[in-house]
């Protein structure tokens, strides 16, 4: 009797060491597998670099929507293979001021007007550039969409952010805001609204600090003018401010030479026509853009 309890006791201990054994191989099998699959799996980033074009993503990582300072920010690469040299024919830099109807206002157009021009470039598939993008493409000759445009508004009036910059929006484009920096505040748009212009991809620029006759001021109200409006304007946005609007249209020699060393590389005068590859970038054309334009004389511009 004691000899068979002793066989049947040796019996179970074989068996249990004999299933353990196997659930600790199974064990290590699973783990191994796992440890293969996840040797194998892509780590599913993306990293895009092609100078001010940086795009870096990793699955399961928080990525920043805040856009890079000076980053210009052409899409996906259906977009870029749309792409072009600079076109023969120029680029044509618009020069809006007031959205309005306000009486007494010559620099406003109609709210009505300007919801119609924004839907026919629209349908024409035209496309609105950064600053960034036009200086590159005009300075660097990198490449810009197929129908390139620039926008611009000089001044900073409130309409600019109470009413074009939704238009804009809803046609996909943006802009370029000139700002008077002694005037921002009350009946015009306040730095608030300016910041937020720029944090949803629209460009910003210096239309001096009082909007005075450039050409009659010394050397030192001059470079007060320009370097005191600049400065306030990246303290408030944080950006880098390099493109000037000059008053009324009005500079000279002085202002061009001063300019460069203070930090501004582009230039925007009054003076009508388009911008092509050669041109002066501190000294550019423009296509104002009045109250009361016939739509066959705007549609006219985009030949």
């Amino acid at each position: 009797m004691k000899r068979l309890l002793t066989t049947l006791i040796i019996l179970s201990c074989l068996f249990l060491s004999n299933g353990c054994s196997h659930i600790q191989n199974l064990g290590r099998s699973d783990h191994s597998e796992r440890s293969q699959a996840e040797s194998f799996a892509p780590n599913n980033t993306v990293s895009i670099s092609d100078d001010n074009l940086s795009v870096s993503q990793s699955k399961n990582t928080d990525v920043s929507e805040t856009p890079q300072k000076d980053q210009i920010e052409i899409g996906s690469p259906s977009i870029e293979q749309s792409l072009s040299a600079f076109p023969a024919d120029g680029i044509p830099v618009l020069m809006y001021h007031s959205i309005s109807t306000i009486p007494g206002n010559n620099l406003g157009v109609p709210v009505a007007q300007f919801i119609e021009e924004m839907k026919w470039l629209k349908s024409r598939n035209y496309s609105a550039l950064s600053l960034e993008e036009f200086h590159q493409a005009l300075i660097h000759e990198k490449p810009v969409p197929i129908k390139p445009i620039l926008i611009t508004f000089d001044d900073g009036y409130l309409d600019n952010y109470q009413d074009a910059w939704p238009i804009l929006q809803e046609n996909g484009f943006r802009a370029t805001f000139f700002i008077i920096t002694d005037s921002v505040g009350p009946g015009m748009m306040n730095w608030e609204q300016i910041r937020v212009l720029a944090d949803q991809g629209n460009s910003i620029g210096s239309h001096t600090r009082t909007h005075p006759d450039l050409t009659i001021l010394s050397s030192n109200q001059l470079e007060k003018e320009l370097a005191l409006s600049k400065k306030e304007i990246e303290s408030y946005v944080g950006r880098n401010i390099n493109a000037l609007c000059f008053p009324s249209g009005n500079y000279n020699d002085k202002t061009l030479e001063i300019m460069p060393r203070l930090g501004y590389k582009l230039g925007f005068t009054t003076k009508s026509g388009k911008v092509h590859l050669g041109d002066n970038p501190l000294a550019l054309k423009r296509v104002r853009i009045p109250g009361g334009m016939s739509f066959d004389a705007f549609k006219s511009l985009f030949p």
